[in-house]
C-alpha cells in the first residue's frame, strides 16, 4: 500500500521550492531579517561582524530575503552558517514575502545597499522604498538601511518621522 504513495509523495517534495515556506524560529529566540544587496560578498563581511565572538548577543538568527536563490558560492556560506542563518526567496516590496519571515516579530531589518554600484542615487532610491514596504507592514520594527549618499539620509528620515 505505501508503494502506491510513492510517487504522490515524490511529487509533493519536487513542487516544493527550495526556498519557499515561512520561517520558524524557536520560540523566544530573536532573529533579523536581512533584505537588500544579498552576494556572497556582502553577505559574508555582514556575518563577519554580525556573528563575531567579541559581540556580547549573538543568540539571534540571520533570516536572508532575497528575489533570486543563492548561488553555489553563497549557498556553502549559507550552509556553513545552518545553525545562524535562513534563505527565503522574495522580497520586501510583498506584504506575503514580509510575513513569511515574520518581520513583525523580527528585532530589527537591515537593507544592505550596493557599494559597486554605477547609479548611487538609483540605489538609495530602491532601498528607501524597500524600507516604507517594511514600514507600512510593520510600523514599529527597527530598520536600519545602507545609504550610498549622505544627502540621501534626508529623504529616509523624513518618511520615518512623517509616520
Amino acid at each position: 500500500m505505501f508503494a502506491s504513495y510513492v510517487p504522490e509523495i515524490a511529487d509533493l517534495i519536487g513542487s516544493r521550492q527550495k526556498y519557499g515556506g515561512e520561517y520558524k524560529g524557536e520560540h523566544g529566540k530573536k532573529h533579523i531579517v536581512v533584505c537588500g544587496y544579498i552576494t556572497y560578498e556582502s553577505v559574508s563581511h555582514f556575518l563577519q561582524d554580525f556573528l563575531h565572538e567579541d559581540r556580547e548577543d549573538v543568540d539571534v538568527e540571520v533570516v536572508f530575503l532575497h528575489r533570486v536563490p543563492p548561488d553555489l558560492e553563497l549557498e556553502g556560506l549559507f550552509k556553513r552558517h545552518f545553525t545562524k542563518v535562513e534563505f527565503f526567496t522574495g522580497t520586501v516590496m510583498d506584504s506575503i514575502d514580509l510575513s513569511r519571515v515574520k518581520v513583525d516579530e523580527a528585532d530589527a531589518c537591515l537593507v544592505l545597499a550596493n557599494k559597486y554600484s554605477s547609479d548611487p542615487d538609483a540605489e538609495d532610491a530602491a532601498n528607501i522604498m524597500r524600507v516604507i514596504s517594511i514600514k507600512n507592514y510593520s510600523s514599529d520594527i527597527r530598520v536600519i538601511v545602507q545609504l550610498m549618499q549622505y544627502h540621501n539620509k534626508a529623504c529616509a528620515l523624513a518618511f520615518v518621522f512623517s509616520q
